[in-house]
C-alpha cells in the first residue's frame, strides 16, 4: 500500500514538474481507422474549427486537420475514412449544428464521374455554405426596419418629386441618349480598330524604346546647347533684320536697273553663243600659234604684237544673223 501511495505521488510530482494541461491532451479522433487526405475550397469558412467532424448522409466520415487562408480562399484539409469512396462530381457544405451551433462540413455523393484519389480536391464551384446567424438577422431586420427597401422606396419617391414638370426635358435627354448610344454602338468596329492600331503602335514603340530613349537624351542636349546660344542668335536674327531693313530700300530703288542691265547682256551673251564657232577657232589658233612660237623662238622670252578689232555694230549684226567675224 505505501508503495503504490509512493508510486502515485512521484507521478503526481512529475506530472506538475512538466506542466501538463488539459490542452495538451490529445484530442481522440472522430473516426476509427486509415483515412486518406482531401482539400476542400470555401470562399467562406464560417469559422470552422479544426477537428470539427466532417459527415456523409448523417454519419460521421471524417474530421477537419486545418483550415488555411489563400487570398480570397478559404482551403480546407480533411481527413476521410477509407471505407468512404467519394466521386469527382462530389459536393461539400459548411452547416452548422444549430443557430448557435459550431460549425461541420457536410458532403454530398456525387452520382457521375470517377472517384477521388487521396489528396484530391473538391472545387470552389462544387462548395457552399450554409446560412449563419448573421445571415438570419440581416433577414431580420429587413424584415422589421424595411432594410434596403425603405431606402429604394425613398428614391423613387425623390425621382418623382425630380421628374414633376420635367417630363419634357427627360425624355428629350433620354432621346438623345438613345441616339449617341445608338451611335457609338454603330462606330464601335471602328473604336476595335481603333484600339487593335493603338495596342498595335504601342508594342513597336515598346520595341523601340531604346532608339527613343537615345534620340530624347540627344534632343534635350541640342535643347540645352540652344539654350546657351539663345543670346547669340537673337543677335543675329537681329543683324538680319537690320539687314533686311537696309537690303530691300537697295533692291528696290535698282531693281529697273538690274533688269535693264540683264537685258543688254542677254543680247551680249545671244551673240556670243551665235559665234562659239568662229571664236572656237580664233581660241584654238591662238593655242596653235603659242606652241609654235616655242619652237620658233627658244628661250626665256619672244616679243611680238597682236590687236584684236571689236566692232559692235558687227555684234548687233550678228544678233540679227547677217553679221560675220572682223
Amino acid at each position: 500500500m505505501k508503495r503504490a501511495l509512493g508510486l502515485l505521488v512521484a507521478a503526481l510530482a512529475l506530472c506538475s514538474g512538466c506542466g501538463l494541461t488539459l490542452t495538451d491532451v490529445p484530442m481522440p479522433k472522430l473516426v476509427s481507422g486509415p483515412t486518406y487526405a482531401l482539400r476542400l475550397e470555401f470562399d467562406d469558412a464560417l469559422n470552422l474549427p479544426v477537428d470539427a467532424p466532417v459527415k456523409l448522409e448523417g454519419a460521421t466520415v471524417g474530421q477537419v486537420t486545418s483550415v488555411t487562408a489563400d487570398g480570397y480562399r478559404a482551403d480546407v484539409e480533411v481527413a476521410v475514412s477509407t471505407a468512404v469512396h467519394l466521386r469527382s462530381t462530389s459536393t461539400a457544405e459548411i452547416r452548422l449544428t444549430a443557430p448557435m451551433g459550431t460549425s461541420f462540413v457536410e458532403l454530398s455523393q456525387g452520382r457521375t464521374g470517377g472517384y477521388l484519389p487521396a489528396g484530391g480536391t473538391i472545387a470552389l464551384a462544387a462548395t457552399g455554405e450554409a446560412p449563419d446567424v448573421s445571415d438570419l438577422l440581416s433577414a431580420l431586420s429587413t424584415v422589421v426596419t424595411g432594410g434596403s427597401f425603405g431606402d429604394i422606396s425613398t428614391i423613387i419617391k425623390q425621382l418623382n418629386v425630380a421628374l414633376t414638370g420635367h417630363t419634357g426635358t427627360v425624355r428629350a435627354l433620354l432621346s438623345r441618349l438613345d441616339t449617341a448610344v445608338t451611335g457609338l454602338n454603330r462606330q464601335l468596329p471602328t473604336l476595335d480598330r481603333l484600339t487593335g492600331s493603338l495596342d498595335r503602335l504601342t508594342r513597336r514603340l515598346r520595341g523601340d524604346l531604346p532608339t527613343i530613349t537615345a534620340s530624347l537624351t540627344d534632343l534635350s542636349r541640342l535643347v540645352s546647347t540652344l539654350s546657351r546660344q539663345r543670346v547669340r542668335m537673337i543677335g543675329a536674327l537681329g543683324a538680319l533684320r537690320r539687314f533686311e531693313l537696309q537690303a530691300t530700300p537697295f533692291t528696290e530703288a535698282t531693281r529697273a536697273d538690274i533688269v535693264g542691265q540683264l537685258g543688254s547682256l542677254r543680247t551680249v551673251l545671244h551673240t556670243l553663243l551665235g559665234s562659239s564657232t568662229d571664236i572656237n577657232g580664233v581660241m584654238a589658233g591662238l593655242a596653235a600659234f603659242a606652241k609654235g612660237s616655242d619652237r620658233a623662238a627658244p628661250g626665256d622670252f619672244a616679243n611680238f604684237d597682236l590687236t584684236l578689232l571689236l566692232d559692235p555694230s558687227a555684234l548687233a549684226a550678228y544678233e540679227n544673223g547677217t553679221g560675220g567675224l572682223r
